[in-house]
């Protein structure tokens, strides 16, 4: 290992090693804190290096020292998984030591703020080979094993996982990598002394920062000259093909598709990543067709003992999964949605956003002793973590027969945050808690503001009581907050109706007071709010709130008197042709298509229902109007044979 300043890390990585390594070697580069004390503590052999800028010097620096049969090289914000312990031990002591031979493992990159499993990537780096064969590092950055002039070195994948967290977002901040690592990429490119693999890894470096254009271009070097059975080009080409997806640049996403990654058919990835530019222009069910493709393809693959995915795990299951989810409740097949929601969570239970996207829907669909049934086979009410996810979703929610049923395996509610207690008291119907609370001396962001104001505003016309808006206001000196106190006071005492600017100006915040009041089914208090508060901003985001959830009924209530008063907003026009085509109103579907056409002529995912369903008059001109407005997808295969099969 080399390291600098890693206390923090240093002693997680260090103890999933301790059963492993028979000797632990550490090159520091100028700690300044307690790294050293640290490395010594395990026993570790500590050398220190002055450092030079560059990576391969330092790491073979810390080569010269071992005296062991295998080297397995990490950093200090890696380890290993002590359930893979015994894989570990099981092939290094059945393995012989090849000269011409080193090891590519997966490294799994955490790459968000929490280690959920569908946010993480992995990338094979050659970390493992043997000691005494005359292998060393080359390169100033992302270093690489060679053999120099004693030959090629090979690389073999093996399925034994390092894990790695030093790109979440905080780590960045905390080691200013970004600026290190440029800084020694900027002297190579002025000694042109880039390869194709430095251009890729580059690439990479302005994707961790979001540099989308500047990422592209180095992919787009590193792959003009790369050899296609390099370990790092099919993550160079997916992540190429993917930057070209979220651009819209989705001829450049066929060509490569068809051209390059049609060798990697028989991964997930390359279906998931089809399914998305099928996605991309509005060809619904051929999505779906790609997407289904990927699950089983990964599914299979798991079966076979082989490599899931090709480059990104979620690629095999997660990414396909959302988007059949959003696909299905789009088309309104709303039991395929719930049912892959369902599945997505037996994968990964720990994701509170999808878990609370499947309690919300089934909450208002079906009955609440056959939801928590449901979740109880999904989860463990026996677990801390399930029981206290699953209260804190239920919580958020305002489902208040979920929250009393989890409330009896929680024991103390002490440890509620202060926002959480306003939620409680407003579900539980619970005056005098609400009224004991108080922000006095709390740490509160605007968004944090904002949330309890939003709790307590709904316990004030719950209970017809606005002292604690008006402390709250007080106390906050938030404009937005003392606006909206202003609101509720009036409602409360029969004053003067809000300006109409004003409404529209603040319907998010008051969408959400509504929609707390429908969620803890205050209907009255709810009729009475939205008759005070009317604007149609806020009956637009109701409508397509109840519409989401499957709450048919209201939300055609609320579209029709949107309609009548030419009121419809584009999510809603768009919302409403959807609905026309689910329930073959085909002609009724094209009048508010070609509505959100004239809107925003350039969406290319308005046209295909349109044009599919049109008369063959509006056939030929809204073909000619997504040639006109859409040019840049004409030429992708599929869309050509589209509009030549309409024109027939």
């Amino acid at each position: 290992m080399i390291v600098k300043d890693e206390e923090e890390l240093l002693p997680r990585c260090l103890d999933s090693l301790t059963r492993l390594a028979d000797e632990i070697i550490i090159v520091d580069t100028g700690s300044a804190d307690r790294t050293k004390e640290i490395a010594l503590k395990y026993g570790a052999k500590l050398f220190d290096y002055s450092w030079t800028n560059n990576f391969a010097a330092a790491r073979n620096e810390s080569l010269r020292h071992a005296t062991g049969k295998w080297i397995l090289v990490l950093d200090a914000d890696e380890y290993l998984a002590e359930n893979e312990y015994d894989k570990w031990n099981k092939f290094l002591n059945k393995e012989k030591p090849v000269s011409h031979l080193a090891y590519s493992l997966p490294v799994v990159n955490f790459t968000a703020e929490k280690e959920f499993q569908d946010e993480i990537t992995t990338a094979p780096v050659t970390r493992l080979f043997s000691n005494y064969k005359g292998i060393y590092f080359e390169r100033p950055i992302h270093e690489q094993l060679t053999r120099g002039q004693r030959g090629k070195l090979y690389h073999r994948k093996i399925d034994l996982n390092i894990y790695h967290t030093g790109y979440q977002a905080q780590r960045v901040t905390e080691k200013n990598k970004h600026e290190r690592n440029m800084s020694i990429f900027n002297e190579m490119k002025k000694n042109d002394n880039m390869s194709d693999y430095d251009w890729f890894t580059l690439g990479n470096q302005y994707r961790y920062v979001r540099n989308e254009i500047e990422a592209v271009h180095c992919y787009e070097q590193a792959i003009k000259g790369a050899d296609p059975n390099s370990a790092w080009y099919p993550h160079c080409l997916v992540g190429l093909i993917s930057l070209y997806l979220s651009q819209d640049r989705l001829e450049l996403v066929e060509e490569w598709t068809n051209t390059k990654l049609s060798k990697f058919s028989d991964y997930p990835d390359y279906y998931t990543i089809k399914g998305s530019q099928y996605e991309k222009i509005g060809f619904f069910e051929k999505a779906i067709d790609c997407y289904l493709k990927a699950v089983n393809i990964a599914e299979q693959r798991a079966s076979d003992k082989l490599e899931i995915w090709l480059v990104e795990p979620k690629f095999s299951f997660e990414t396909p999964v959302l988007q059949l989810v959003e696909l299905y409740f789009k088309l309104n097949d709303n039991q395929q949605a719930i049912y892959w929601l369902s599945k997505l969570l037996h994968k990964n239970n720990k994701n509170p956003l999808v878990l609370l996207k499947l309690i919300e829907w089934l909450c208002q669909n079906e009955s609440s002793d056959s939801v928590i049934d449901l979740l109880n086979k999904i989860y463990d009410i026996h677990d801390e973590a399930d029981r206290n996810l699953l209260f804190k979703v239920s919580l958020v929610l305002g489902q208040v027969e979920l929250v009393r049923y989890y409330m009896k395996f929680i024991g103390s509610l002490d440890h509620l945050s202060l926002l959480d207690q306003a939620r409680l008291a407003v579900i539980t119907d619970n005056q005098e808690m609400w009224l004991g609370l108080s922000p006095s001396n709390q740490q509160l962001d605007a968004d944090n503001q904002l949330q309890l104001w939003i709790q307590m505003a709904v316990g004030a016309i719950q209970w017809n009581n606005y002292s604690v808006l008006i402390q709250i206001e007080g106390e906050f000196q938030n404009d937005e907050i003392s606006k909206l106190t202003e609101f509720i006071v009036a409602m409360l005492t029969n004053g003067h109706l809000p300006e109409e600017q004003d409404l529209k100006n603040y319907s998010s915040s008051l969408f959400l007071v509504a929609k707390q009041l429908f969620l803890i089914k205050a209907f009255g208090k709810f009729d009475e709010f939205i008759n005070f508060m009317r604007s149609s901003e806020l009956i637009n985001q109701l409508a397509n709130y109840f519409y989401k959830l499957n709450l048919t009924e209201m939300a055609l209530n609320y579209y029709s008197i949107l309609l009548s008063e030419q009121q419809l907003d584009f999510t809603s026009v768009v919302n409403l042709g959807r609905y026309h085509i689910n329930n073959q109103f085909y002609e009724d579907a094209v009048e508010f298509f070609s509505e959100a056409v004239n809107r925003e002529p350039a969406n290319q995912t308005l046209y295909i229902p349109l044009i599919r369903h049109a008369n063959k008059e509006l056939k030929d001109y809204y073909s000619n109007k997504f040639i006109t407005e859409c040019p840049q997808f004409v030429n992708i295969t599929f869309v050509r044979e589209f509009l030549n099969q309409e024109k027939k």
